[in-house]
């Protein structure tokens, strides 16, 4: 059967305005599924005369060093909780803390010609990660911690990181909250700890 040219057009016109519903209608799922909040954190920093080699020394020597693929393995072969508990321990450091990863953003630098010393600590404690997304699975998205330790403009030594209580904070629940000024606590001491050395 030959389409005549008006039968044609009618038949673009349609399937034009379908394909266009469809976009419509994907993009309304899209953002009838999507919600905002708006939340507030507070930002430490802290200044030292101390160098940054010696404080991030410092911070490292109380880090322990997180083994994923031990903890995988050890959870794969099905040992009891309580021995892949023992093992994760095993990897704390004197202040509780393990390493996760280091990000040095001053060796980046030097890719565009400048010198800096900035380096973003990831640190936690897969133990304490449970006990708060056991109270609610989002408190996942802020575990582990980060650290940014650099040399400002002013010379000094920075150590800046957002205080995990307000972070955690926008989940409202009682029992993230109560792990997470237990958080506060442990970061003070680490930092306290690092300065002093």
């Amino acid at each position: 059967m030959r389409m005549t040219r008006p039968l044609m057009t009618a038949v673009c016109v349609t399937l034009a305005a379908c394909s266009a519903a469809a976009r419509v209608s994907r993009a309304d799922d899209v953002s009838s599924n999507r919600k905002t909040s708006q939340s507030s954190s507070t930002h430490v920093n802290i200044r030292t005369q101390k160098s940054f080699d010696a404080v991030t020394s410092a911070i490292e020597k109380q880090l322990g060093k997180y083994d994923g693929a031990a903890v995988a393995q050890a959870i794969a072969a099905k040992l009891p909780p309580e021995e892949i508990e023992s093992k994760i321990h095993a990897m704390e450091g004197s202040s509780g803390f393990m390493l996760f990863t280091v990000r040095d953003h001053g060796q980046l630098l030097s890719l565009k010609g400048k010198q800096a010393f900035a380096r973003q600590y990831e640190i936690g404690n897969p133990l304490i990660a449970i006990e708060m997304t056991q109270e609610d699975l989002r408190a996942a998205e802020y575990a582990p911690l980060r650290v940014l330790i650099y040399v400002g403009d002013d010379h000094r030594t920075h150590i800046d990181y957002d205080l995990p209580s307000t972070v955690f904070g926008r989940l409202d629940s009682a029992g993230v909250d109560k792990v997470a000024k237990g958080l506060d606590d442990k970061l003070d001491a680490l930092i306290a700890k690092a300065l002093r050395e």
